[in-house]
């Protein structure tokens, strides 16, 4: 996380919950299988502006997802954020390099968007399964509060994003 970094209107939902009409549910799974020296493995996604291939953050303003697992191996944990509809790509500000071509998730306004499991391999890099037939009954018993129908988020191809820094 950057410090600079002051608002975010990205919100936990840490049991789950339902879109508004003007805000998305972005629903993900980490899991860590390879040895992770610190006490917790980050993972976090930025909103994505795929008209100019970029991150849309800011020393002031930065819309993220931020998620905090166990650093030992263990079973898929799921998180739910509250978002602004739009796009979300892996943060370039993720310690783990993601082994996946770059691409970018669509959550759609007023819908709930399953993107997929993150998961740390043993190459110390992040791979993605999106295979929600297999995941939706432990995603529901893990967010009880996530009500009507989650559908796979639509991945479009992205650039690379870039960090930006925030200096005093």
């Amino acid at each position: 996380m950057n410090a600079g970094c002051i608002v975010n209107s990205s919100n936990a939902l840490p049991d789950g919950g339902i879109p508004s009409a003007n805000r998305a549910v972005i629903v993900y799974g980490v899991k860590v299988e390879g040895a992770w020296p610190h006490p917790a493995f980050p993972l976090d996604l930025a909103e994505y502006d795929i008209g100019q291939q970029n991150i849309t953050g800011n020393c002031f303003r930065f819309n993220r997802t931020e998620t905090r697992v166990s650093p030992l191996p263990g079973t898929v944990k799921y998180v739910a954020f509250d978002v602004r509809p739009g796009y979300y790509i892996y943060s370039p500000f993720n310690v783990a390099p993601f082994e996946v071509e770059v691409v970018s998730f669509e959550a759609r306004a007023g819908k709930t968007v399953y993107i997929g499991d993150f998961i740390y391999e043993k190459s110390q890099q992040v791979s993605l399964v999106r295979q929600l037939d297999t995941a939706r009954e432990v995603i529901v018993q893990a967010l009880p509060k996530l009500k009507g129908q989650i559908t796979l988020a639509t991945a479009a191809a992205a650039t690379r994003p870039r960090a930006f820094v925030c200096t005093p």
